[in-house]
């Protein structure tokens, strides 16, 4: 009993092995007890030229990945804060959205669940206003934020906040693989 529980230790302590095929770049990894049975899990973000993908995959067995967007202004990050998996991610042109998607395990379902969402619309050519949400999916609550170019010539701030509000906007549960895209989330809190 005592050489099995070894064995099932050292198996927890080995890391997540990723299989990279040719043409793909492993932006980010990050390795943490996602679902709480004290093993680390592992979500990693792949990019190629063609599509990128996060993928989780989590020790209790079960495994979920979301296709992205091939616009990146650089690459993902991937973050464990407090059990919850965080993607911060730069997207775009000369008009850019900067985004960050929170996810938590949700054991009934063996799944990785959405659970808040921060988008910020902005241009990084100073030609036009700006737009952010912070949505925090379990509540519905959010505060939006309309941000006006700042022209005055005071300061170096490119927005000035000119109107932030709060609204409520239930959502049905998301789960990682049917996240919405940034522009998608803007979209529903730009119309009020």
């Amino acid at each position: 009993m005592a050489l099995f529980a070894i064995l099932l230790a050292a198996a927890a302590a080995a890391p997540f092995q990723i299989d990279l095929r040719p043409g793909e770049t492993l932006e980010a990894r990050v390795d943490g007890d996602l679902d709480g049975d004290g093993m680390a899990d592992t979500a990693w973000l792949i990019g190629r030229e063609d599509k990128r993908r996060l993928n989780v995959y989590l020790t209790d067995g079960g495994a979920e990945a979301l296709d992205l967007e091939t616009t990146p202004l650089g690459p993902g990050e991937l973050s464990i804060r407090n059990g919850a998996l965080l993607f911060h991610d730069l997207t775009g042109g000369t008009t850019a959205i900067d985004s960050t998607r929170r996810y938590r395990y949700d054991k009934a379902n063996i799944r990785m669940r959405l659970i808040g969402y921060d988008a910020s619309l902005y241009s990084r050519t100073e030609q036009h206003d700006g737009f952010e949400v912070s949505w925090n999916l379990l509540t519905g609550a959010a505060i939006v934020r309309k941000l006006h170019l700042n022209t005055s010539g005071k300061g170096d701030a490119l927005y000035d906040h000119v109107y932030e509000h709060k609204v409520t906007k239930r959502s049905p549960t998301v789960w990682l693989w049917k996240t919405p895209t940034p522009e998608d989330v803007i979209a529903r809190f730009q119309g009020g």
